[in-house]
């Protein structure tokens, strides 16, 4: 049995080499998410995104740096996060959370790791057909994340892999820092993701 990597390979694989890019679908997407009542991606802001240029693998170079925010945590934000996914008390109840190991009410740090993808995807370029991540390495998350920290994020480049078996893709990785309004890092970890060269797209 192909393992889930495997088939999201050959799927991104298969769909780069006949892609002609749809500018209707981010549209769609954006319209349905601002029906659900979901901020933060409109058509309009969509529309201003097609005309920008997008990266791939030839554009991302080793050393190089993405970063957005800041953007500002909540204790109501953080106790509906954890209400859903984490129901844990140091991230539901600030009285309760003074007997934790915290002493305070914090944040999940899989809180943390959707508020980090938020930011990555705003420091990120638009990339050719999405970003498909492989993989996450090394996640940690060296000190907790309080209410009305404001987060922001650095993504440096890593390695840049050409594919020896698909020639029209490579793999990029990238190691993500999130960092507290002090400059002190809240989570690191490594991504690792599929970006098509510029040729497949051109074909």
């Amino acid at each position: 049995m192909l393992s889930l990597y495997t088939h999201v390979f050959k799927a991104l694989s298969d769909k780069l080499q006949q892609l002609k890019y749809s500018d209707r679908l981010p549209v769609e997407q954006a319209n349905r998410l601002k029906k659900a009542g979901i901020k933060g991606m409109t058509a309009e802001n969509t529309e201003q995104n097609k005309k920008r240029e997008y990266f791939y693998l030839e554009d991302f170079t080793p050393g190089r740096v993405f970063k957005a925010g800041p953007l500002t945590v909540t204790a109501e934000e953080i106790k509906a996060y954890a209400a859903l996914y984490d129901p844990q008390y140091f991230h539901l109840d600030e009285e309760a959370a003074k007997d934790s190991v915290f002493g305070r009410l914090v944040a999940s740090g899989w809180h943390t790791a959707a508020l980090s993808m938020r930011l990555f995807v705003s420091a990120c370029p638009d990339v050719y057909g999405g970003m498909i991540g492989r993989t996450i390495e090394n996640i940690n998350w060296p000190r907790p994340v309080y209410p009305e920290d404001a987060l922001s994020i650095e993504a440096e480049v890593k390695e840049v892999i050409p594919s020896k078996s698909k020639p029209h893709l490579g793999v990029v990785k990238m190691r993500n820092r999130t960092l507290n309004q002090h400059g002190e890092p809240v989570q690191i970890y490594d991504v690792v993701m599929f970006v098509p060269k510029k040729i497949s797209a051109a074909e």
